[in-house]
């Protein structure tokens, strides 16, 4: 996701020097089922022509970036090839970044959404489902004279669907950003009008509501609203997009075990803080050299990442008072193919299937020792 996008969610985040570690006090639960894992899935890789600057950088020194499918994703063949890789992989459905490119202007921009349309038509999903993410900010925002429209929109043309994804039978849809939320809709009363609208046209389809869960920080400390004021505005639950500013990060290259030590700190911070329920997101990474986002990355392996997976779900036994549900772990993971973040786990021609193989290991060992079987 461009820079453009991350602004409101990505302000560089300074961690409080809390230890890494902490006695937990939670207690497993009588019976636990196997995990549902998401994985965010930027939908920019549509367009073959010269107008697509998504890949500006990724060519030469990022090369080994190219999935082994190719650059693009422009054919339900390759889109198909995802959903195979996802599931070796043991991942559950995608969350699809999903743009209103009603009134953008951009050439490359009116492919976006193109992976999740082949998706959803995707006959041989092979128990993959899906979910969106509402990419608000910037010329993606719905002014409110569309906002009813566009409920119309998600909840007919995706929320009915047997294949979405559901968080306690509601459909999950994953807001980016709080921030235009409120611009859009000028305060917090405004933006829970807004909810309030998708709601009650969820209701009147024959759903029980949506699960709206809003990418936030936890608290102001943190450089982002405080999650104690946007509760009061009609979201289910909070989670995030990335966390990519951890306390420690210095210039250039930076241990993976930041982000592990960091992401932790923020979990326990929702754990302590959040009145509502929290899913936790795993990063897979951040090294946005090809689009010079920041002038830090953090060096990765399989390894470290499927770790800080099972280090997620540890967390998750040990916090029963913000899980989505008693029974069944809730996870996010970021992302399948932000190649110019560097936030990927596409098998591709530097790292082949590594990533997914250590995932796919990872849930199964934790499986095996908590899930009922």
């Amino acid at each position: 996701m461009r820079m453009i996008k991350l602004l409101q969610n990505l302000c560089i985040v300074t961690i409080l020097a809390l230890a890494s570690t902490q006695a937990w006090a939670g207690s497993e639960p009588a019976h636990i089922d196997r995990p549902e894992v998401g994985v965010y899935y930027f939908d920019g890789w549509a367009d073959p022509t010269e107008h697509n600057f998504h890949m500006n950088g990724l060519a030469g020194q990022f090369a080994n970036r190219e999935p082994l499918s190719g650059w693009y994703d422009n054919s339900d063949k390759i889109v198909h090839q995802q959903i195979v890789w996802a599931r070796k992989a043991d991942i559950n459905f995608f969350v699809f970044d999903w743009y209103d490119t009603s009134r953008d202007g951009n050439l490359s921009d009116q492919t976006l959404n193109s992976a999740l349309h082949r998706f959803v038509h995707d006959r041989r999903k092979l128990g993959m489902k899906y979910a969106l993410l509402y990419v608000n900010n910037g010329a993606f925002s719905i002014p409110p004279d569309k906002w009813q429209g566009q409920c119309d929109a998600w909840v007919h043309q995706y929320f009915v669907d047997k294949n979405y994804e559901r968080v306690s039978g509601k459909p999950l849809l994953v807001v980016f950003s709080a921030g235009d939320m409120e611009k859009a809709w000028k305060d917090g009363p405004g933006v829970k009008s807004a909810w309030n609208t998708l709601q009650e046209t969820a209701k009147r389809a024959g759903l029980p509501g949506v699960y709206v869960a809003c990418c936030a920080l936890p608290g102001p400390q943190y450089g982002w609203t405080d999650i104690a004021h946007l509760a009061t505005e009609g979201y289910s639950g909070f989670t995030g997009y990335n966390y990519p500013g951890m306390s420690g990060t210095v210039k250039g290259g930076n241990p993976y075990s930041i982000i592990t030590q960091g992401s932790l700190t923020i979990f326990n911070s929702f754990a302590k803080r959040s009145k509502l329920p929290y899913i936790p997101v795993v990063m897979t990474g951040w090294d946005p050299r090809p689009w010079k986002e920041t002038d830090f990355w953090y060096r990765r392996s399989p390894a470290q990442v499927a770790a800080l997976l099972t280090s997620t779900l540890d967390w998750w036994i040990a916090n029963p008072n913000v899980r989505p549900s008693a029974h069944q772990p809730l996870i996010l993971m970021e992302a399948w193919n932000e190649l110019g973040e560097g936030s990927y786990i596409v098998p591709n021609k530097g790292d082949g299937y590594s990533y997914v193989d250590a995932i796919a290991r990872a849930l199964t060992n934790w499986s095996t020792l908590h899930c009922r079987r």
